[in-house]
């Protein structure tokens, strides 16, 4: 339940402000770097999945901006986000596995979600060039994984973001962003582990993401 508490929020916050604010809708696409390696142990016995994180991912989706009379609003939309990972099946305290007859097979895992963003923005939606500033929360909630079972079925992240929006003309606005956002709750069933004592938790996910968005005021 705790995954719905901000969406429900978001929906009871924008049904008291929609009589008097205006509504931008967009379109949003996002190059994004995920970083968290590490092992998720395999019950209580020695193998474990070794979790190494793709180079490339994406999100994509659409935005709903609830605009006040200030420069402040709240953001919303459904975005479908790619964090792909490579899998192996590994044994991080077996004396052999460096050996040269131990060769762990690589397997590529498909993972899929659907995000939905809660923030709070600042954009002064009557300059020309504006600076953007926002902070919040992303709900994402598992689509498919090629039922590896690793994922929970949701996950939080608290997100900051910074950028620039450009006014085309009286209803349309394009903006370039930058996001970081971390996980704030677990992402993996099973016993997270590193390796070389480095510290790495594949829990710990970070994402990076460069973003391209282009918004329309409906009124």
């Amino acid at each position: 339940m705790r995954y719905l508490i901000f969406p429900i929020l978001f929906l009871l916050t924008s049904q008291a402000i929609a009589q008097s604010s205006r509504i931008k809708l967009g379109l949003q696409f996002g190059y994004e770097t995920v970083s968290a390696d590490g092992y998720i142990q395999i019950e209580k016995n020695a193998l474990a999945n070794r979790i190494e994180r793709e180079d490339f991912n994406f999100s994509t989706g659409i935005t709903a901006n609830f605009l006040t009379n200030s420069s402040f609003s709240f953001q919303s939309g459904l975005l479908y986000s790619q964090k792909d990972i490579i899998k192996h099946m590994d044994c991080p305290v077996c004396f052999w596995q460096n050996s040269y007859w131990y060769l762990p097979i690589p397997i590529e895992v498909k993972q899929r979600f659907l995000a939905v963003p809660f923030l709070v923005r600042y954009e002064d939606k009557g300059a020309k060039l504006s600076p953007i500033l926002e902070a919040g929360i992303y709900n994402n909630f598992i689509v498919s994984d090629n039922d590896s079972k690793l994922n929970k079925s949701a996950f939080m992240e608290g997100a900051v973001g910074l950028g620039a929006s450009y006014k085309l003309n009286q209803k349309m606005r394009l903006e370039l962003k930058y996001s970081y956002r971390k996980a704030i709750t677990t992402v993996y069933h099973g016993e997270a582990g590193s390796w070389n004592d480095n510290g790495s938790d594949p829990n710990d996910l970070k994402t990076q993401s460069f973003q391209l968005g282009f918004n329309y005021r409906m009124k």
